[in-house]
């Protein structure tokens, strides 16, 4: 017969404050507890899994399924956000070196994919080069404007000449 458990309740892990002991039992022999949650749900979790200690191998749990689920979509918002972030200031850095090798419109354009969305555009310039070697606009969802054959590829474009001489 397994021995008692510590008796946890009242103790804080995360979001979840443990409330009552539960009847159930891991494989391994570890009581359940019911732990409610900041948001006013209850969830049963196994005891190994309520520790505060943020560095341990095993997985944790401190908060109900529900708030966890909506902490990792916030994680993952987040750093789509930086990402997106970086990605226009790496695309802002790209174009400035581009200043008078591209068509003047060409840097009017949307930064990245994201960026034309948010304007309601269809168009794009990201001043990198496409995997053919194109310096050219690119479409959304579509690829770049030179290997669609809409537009002349940046190396290929007519520069200004010197007049006279």
């Amino acid at each position: 017969m397994p021995s008692s458990p510590r008796n946890r309740i009242g103790e804080i892990y995360g979001q979840l404050t443990v409330v009552r002991a539960s009847e159930r039992r891991t494989k391994a022999g570890n009581a359940y507890w019911w732990c409610r949650c900041s948001c006013g749900r209850e969830r049963e979790v196994p005891g190994d899994k309520l520790s505060l200690n943020t560095t341990r191998r095993k997985p944790i749990v401190d908060a109900c399924e529900t708030c966890s689920r909506e902490r990792q979509v916030e994680g993952v918002c987040l750093k789509n956000d930086q990402e997106e972030k970086d990605r226009r200031s790496q695309a802002q850095l790209d174009r400035s070196k581009l200043k008078g090798v591209v068509p003047e419109r060409w840097l009017t354009l949307p930064l990245t994919d994201a960026h034309a969305r948010e304007l309601g555009q269809t168009l794009f310039f990201r001043g990198t080069r496409c995997l053919r070697g194109h310096l050219a606009p690119y479409r959304i969802n579509g690829g770049c404007q030179t290997c669609s054959g809409q537009t002349p590829s940046a190396g290929d474009w007519p520069q200004a000449k010197p007049t006279g001489s």
